[in-house]
């Protein structure tokens, strides 16, 4: 089994009920010879870089999938007589496809918060502001490599005037 991705292109006035249904007949044909859908991302409607049959705008698609060349050969026939198509095109993107680690990225594990640590390297007295003041502006600052974070402060007893 190999690893493609298949960007399509679609007329842009359509509503996003076709669309959906185009990639739902889409994921189906690879789901039906026994490939494994892995995503169905839709991009949305951009503007094209050059016109394609007087059409300056089409809504982006992208279908990644693990199977065979032979559900290549019938997606790609498929689209070519889809009369919603623009243009298309599958790209192969690993000659061998681990099954383990397609699990893990189709159902990646739940995210834990975690309480964030103090970065290392920086002085937490020093990017404490001190009290009665308030913290308006946070800059990170990196020059040669090195980050510090800068910090804006406004004193509360602002109002005085010297």
């Amino acid at each position: 089994m190999r690893r493609y991705e298949t960007i399509f292109i679609a007329y842009a006035d359509l509503p996003e009920e076709e669309i959906n249904g185009l990639v739902e007949r889409y994921s189906a044909i690879i789901k039906d010879r026994k490939g494994i859908l892995i995503k169905a991302e839709r991009w949305g409607k951009r503007k094209l870089a050059y016109e394609i049959k007087k059409h300056a705008r089409g809504s982006y698609v992208l279908i990644d999938f693990a199977g065979t060349a032979a559900i290549v050969t019938e997606l790609e026939r498929n689209l070519r007589i889809g009369d919603k198509i623009l243009k298309f095109m599958t790209v192969k993107t690993q000659d061998t496809v681990d099954l383990q680690e397609l699990e893990k990225e189709m159902n990646p594990p739940s995210v834990v918060e975690e309480k964030a640590e103090p970065t290392p390297g920086i002085d937490q007295e020093a990017a404490t502001p001190p009290a009665g003041a308030e913290v308006t502006e946070v800059q990170t600052v990196e020059a040669e490599g090195k980050e510090d974070e800068a910090t804006t402060t406004e004193s509360a007893g602002k109002e005085e005037k010297e």
